[in-house]
């Protein structure tokens, strides 16, 4: 077995401390590294902030006054609501940045629904952006989301929002002939529509159930209901002036919900077809925390155009091109860069608990933090906070910290020693068990 004894990109003090970290986990064979670069060189620094969302700001504000050029600066993370948070941050601010490693924050269907919701109240003549929308709902796929735009239009007199506020109800037939055979020219004029009355237990307002568009044939229950909730949510938004206060009815609205339900549901299906509602809980909870983000980027900015124009124009100019690395630790293997930030190092986060539980060790979680810190050769900052304002959680350091030198031992660290003791104890207990059943 050949093992390699050199690195040859990080300094030394960055090295030291990975190796001070890395010596806690148990190994057949020693791994010490030898630094082969010489020079001065910069100790590693520790950002300690009191509240998350100003942990990203601050490190945004010092990748913007750093003379490293932002292609050889990488942001790295072990969770992805770590990087929603810092990939938000970066947008507000203006700092291209491009994100490997799951789902960039603005591509997330959970926000695009806000934004597209948004958009229609600003551009109701955007149709992909309702399209999207009703996508989520039972029973409508595109072909029928289309023809309800449509519908919408002719009986708002060419505006969608008049054709959900004061629809013309003389109308009878408010659907575009479908061509059934593109050569024979042959029609289906909607000759069968359906009654509204078949919605009348559904407790809409009068008003509503006048609509003609809920004649269309197809329109299940479910997706009456999705369209009710759509319409009145267009009403309580309409006139509105700040970002912030719209952003905030949306995400709490009747519709949204049963778009998170939707996605939360999916997300949670496991292989028979069955549902963990565990999962769909803790997806549903991600969402709301995805969306409180949302609302947080509301804060600079007092008209429409220019708060969409930022999170979706903007958005889509500073994921292209040139700009910082925002990396999963599993995205950054094998790269280096000259400025590295390995942010979120609290307990729970960075060693992850919950995916410790869940078959994980923290020797891995060890290993993973060596990976990370092994990405810089130049500069290296570690990073946490003390609460989150969101989850209204405190946090306390990573054992990590404590294990680079870069923390002092305290009562928090002597905590965290004894519940990773008993949880190596009840490990041990799981194999002895299982070993039986085996014999």
């Amino acid at each position: 077995m050949h093992t390699l004894r050199k690195n040859y990109r990080s300094t030394v003090p960055i090295l030291s401390l990975a190796n001070r970290v890395i010596s806690h986990n148990e190994r057949i064979y020693p791994k010490e590294l030898e630094v082969t670069r010489q020079g001065d060189a910069q100790s590693p620094k520790l950002l300690v902030y009191d509240e998350l969302f100003d942990q990203y700001h601050a490190i945004t504000e010092m990748i913007k006054k750093t003379s490293t050029n932002h292609e050889e600066i990488a942001v790295i993370f072990r969770n992805n609501s770590t990087a929603d948070g810092i990939e938000a941050a970066m947008r507000e601010q203006g700092v291209a940045c491009r994100r490997r490693g799951g789902t960039s924050f603005f591509d997330a269907k959970e926000i695009k629904a806000i934004l597209d919701i948004y958009t229609l109240m600003v551009n109701e003549n955007d149709m992909m952006a309702f399209i999207h929308l009703f996508e989520f709902a039972k029973g409508i796929g595109s072909a029928i989301a289309k023809e309800l735009f449509i519908a919408l239009q002719n009986v708002g007199s060419g505006s969608l929002l008049y054709g959900v506020f004061s629809p013309d109800t003389t109308i009878s037939n408010p659907f575009e002939k479908r061509k059934l055979n593109q050569q024979l020219g042959l029609f289906d004029d909607f000759l069968e529509l359906g009654s509204a009355g078949r919605f009348g237990a559904l407790g809409f307002d009068a008003k509503f159930l006048k609509n003609p568009v809920l004649k269309h044939p197809k329109l299940t229950k479910d997706g009456a209901k999705f369209l009710y909730n759509f319409t009145q949510l267009l009403r309580s938004i309409h006139g509105l002036k700040q970002p912030k206060t719209i952003v905030t009815k949306i995400r709490t609205s009747d519709f949204y919900h049963g778009i998170v339900d939707v996605l939360s549901t999916k997300r949670a299906i496991l292989a028979d077809g069955t549902v963990d509602e565990k999962q769909k809980k803790e997806s549903t909870e991600r969402i709301h925390n995805k969306s409180q983000i949302l609302v947080e980027l509301t804060r600079p900015y007092s008209d429409h155009e220019r708060f969409l124009n930022a999170m979706i124009l903007g958005s889509q100019d500073l994921t292209q091109g040139e700009g910082v690395h925002l990396l999963s630790i599993h995205a950054s293997k094998g790269l280096e860069y000259k400025e590295v930030y390995v942010i979120d190092l609290m307990d729970g986060r960075f060693p992850n608990r919950k995916l410790m539980v869940r078959g994980g060790s923290l020797d891995e979680e060890r290993r993973l933090f060596y990976v990370s810190v092994t990405r810089a050769k130049d500069i290296l900052y570690l990073s946490f906070a003390k609460y989150d304002k969101i989850k209204k959680s405190d946090f306390v350091a990573s054992q990590f910290l404590y294990e680079a030198g870069m923390m002092q031992e305290d009562e928090a660290y002597q905590k965290m020693l004894k519940v990773e003791e008993k949880r190596k104890e009840k490990l041990e207990v799981q194999k002895a068990e299982q070993a039986l059943l085996d014999e």
